[in-house]
């Protein structure tokens, strides 16, 4: 029998990695707005602050709207 190491994964990286799923899966595109940190805690039922903490993981991807509206996608070029 073959085992493979325990890895070791933070809440907040499980909430990038579906992000960045609903992303590659096309679900998300560019201009799609992120829901705010308290929705997407509420969502994956976890403590706002991991809300904040994925977004702030997911920054390279998404950019935050000078007006104050939220969080988008920018650019999913990257996309397979």
């Amino acid at each position: 029998m073959e085992l493979e190491p325990v890895k070791s994964i933070r809440i907040y990286e499980d909430i990038v990695r579906q992000v960045k799923a609903l992303i590659a899966d096309g679900r998300l595109t560019s201009g799609d707005r992120l829901p705010p940190e308290r929705e997407l805690a509420e969502r994956f039922r976890v403590q706002p602050h991991l809300g904040a903490r994925a977004l702030r993981s997911l920054q390279s991807r998404p950019h935050r709207d000078p007006g104050g509206r939220g969080r988008f996608v920018r650019d999913v070029s990257w996309r397979r």
